[in-house]
C-alpha cells in the first residue's frame, strides 16, 4: 500500500473514530437522563425497600443503574472498538478474544465504580458539612493509587509477559536509562500482536517493579535505534516526573470542580425534588454533571498533555543524540501502524488529542536538528 492510500485511510479512520467518540458521548448523556426521568425513582425505592443497611442497598441500586448504562452503551463501543478495528485492519482478533477482554474490563470498573459510590455517599452522609473537601482529596488519592500500581498489576490480566532475546537491544535501553538517571530492573515486551497491529512501549512499575514494556509489534516492525527512541519519550515522562505533574492538575481541578458543585448542590436537590444530595435517586444526575464538567474542561487536559508529551520528545532527541531521522522515522512508522492522522483539524486536536499530532511532532524534530546544524 502506498503513503497516499494509507494517509486516505487515515483520514478515513479518524474521521469514523471522531464520530463514534460524539455519539458515546451523546448516547451516555441520553441514558442518564433516561434513567433519572423514569427509572431512578422506582429502582432507588425498591433498593433502599430490600435491607437494614443504607450501603447494601446502594449496592443494589448501583448494580441496576450501571447495568442499564452499560446495555445502552454496548452495541456502539463494539461496533468502535471490536468491528472498527477489524475493518480497517488493525485488528484481526476473534470476538471471543474480544469478549474474552471485554469482560475483564467490565469486571474491573464494576468494582471500581462500586468502591468510588460506596465512599462517596459514605461521605456524604456522615460529613454533610464538608464532604466536598473529604470526597476532593480522596479522590486525588485514590487516582494516584491507581496510576502508580494499577498498570503493574493490570497488564498482566491482558497480554503475557515475554523475555527479549536481542541481547544487543535490551543492554540498548538499559544504557539509555541509564544516561537518563533511571534505573530499570527488566525489559521484557508483550504480545500485543494477539489483540491489535498497533505498536507502543511503557516504562511502569516502582522500585524493584521498574520496568520497560515493549509490545511485540514494536520490536518486529522498528530497528533498534527506532525503539532506542521510543523507548527514550517513555524515559523522558519519568525524568521529568510527567505523572505527577498531571496528577497534580487533574488534582486540581478535581477539588475546584467539588467545590463549585458544593455551592448548587442543595438547589440541585430541590430542583429535582430529590431528599438531599445524599439520595440515591440523585445519583444518575451527579453522574450526568461528571461528564459534562469532564467534557468541558477536556481541551484544558488535552493541552496540558500535549505539552509534557513535547517535552519528552526533546528529551529523547537529546538523549539519543539528536537521532533526528530515527525520531521522524519513528513518527511516520506509528502513523501507518496506528493509522494516526498526520494534520488533523483543530477541533480533533483540542477534543482527542493528548498527543500532539504527528506533523508537529515531524516539525519540532526538524526544527531542533536545523537549530543544532546553526
Amino acid at each position: 500500500m502506498n503513503a497516499e492510500s494509507t494517509r486516505a485511510r487515515s483520514r478515513r479512520y479518524s474521521a469514523v473514530k471522531a464520530r463514534f467518540f460524539a455519539a458515546d458521548l451523546i448516547i451516555m448523556v441520553v441514558s442518564l437522563v433516561i434513567f433519572q426521568l423514569f427509572l431512578s425513582r422506582p429502582v432507588s425505592r425498591f433498593a433502599l425497600g430490600l435491607y437494614a443497611s443504607f450501603y447494601a442497598n446502594c449496592f443494589v441500586y448501583t448494580c441496576v443503574f450501571l447495568l442499564f448504562v452499560y446495555i445502552a452503551g454496548f452495541p456502539l463501543h463494539m461496533a468502535g472498538s471490536f468491528f472498527l478495528e477489524r475493518r480497517f485492519g488493525l485488528s484481526d482478533r476473534s470476538f471471543g478474544s474480544w469478549m474474552t477482554d471485554e469482560a475483564k474490563s467490565v469486571a474491573l470498573s464494576f468494582a471500581l465504580w462500586m468502591v468510588c459510590v460506596e465512599v462517596f455517599y459514605l461521605v456524604l452522609r456522615n460529613f454533610p458539612a464538608n464532604w466536598w473537601m473529604i470526597a476532593a482529596f480522596l479522590w486525588i488519592f485514590f487516582t494516584v493509587v491507581l496510576a502508580r500500581f494499577l498498570p503493574v498489576f493490570l497488564i498482566p490480566l491482558f497480554y503475557k509477559y515475554l523475555p527479549i532475546e536481542d541481547e544487543p537491544l535490551k543492554e540498548r535501553i538499559v544504557s539509555l536509562a541509564d544516561a537518563a538517571g533511571i534505573r530499570l530492573m527488566d525489559v521484557c515486551q508483550i504480545d500485543l500482536s494477539r489483540k491489535t497491529k498497533k505498536a507502543n512501549a511503557a516504562l511502569v512499575g516502582l522500585g524493584k517493579t521498574r520496568k520497560v514494556i515493549l509490545a511485540d509489534t514494536l520490536m518486529k516492525g522498528f530497528t533498534p535505534d527506532e525503539v532506542g527512541t521510543v523507548v527514550a519519550h517513555e524515559l523522558g515522562h519519568f525524568k521529568y516526573r510527567h505523572i505527577w505533574q498531571l496528577l497534580a492538575f487533574s488534582g486540581a481541578l478535581t477539588l475546584a470542580g467539588f467545590f463549585l458543585f458544593s455551592r448548587v448542590a442543595d438547589r440541585i436537590a430541590a430542583i429535582t425534588g430529590a431528599n438531599g444530595i445524599s439520595d440515591l435517586y440523585l445519583l444518575p444526575a451527579l453522574v450526568l454533571i461528571a461528564c459534562v464538567a469532564g467534557i468541558a474542561i477536556l481541551p484544558v487536559q488535552n493541552l496540558f498533555s500535549r505539552i509534557l508529551e513535547k517535552q519528552a520528545d526533546k528529551f529523547a532527541l537529546r538523549l539519543t543524540g539528536n537521532d533526528t531521522a530515527s525520531f521522524i522515522s519513528v513518527m511516520k512508522k506509528l502513523a501507518d501502524m496506528n493509522l494516526a492522522e498526520i494534520d488533523p483539524s483543530a477541533l480533533k486536536k483540542i477534543f482527542l488529542y493528548s498527543h500532539p499530532p504527528i506533523g508537529e511532532r515531524i516539525r519540532m524534530a526538524e526544527e531542533m536538528q536545523g537549530a543544532h546544524d546553526r
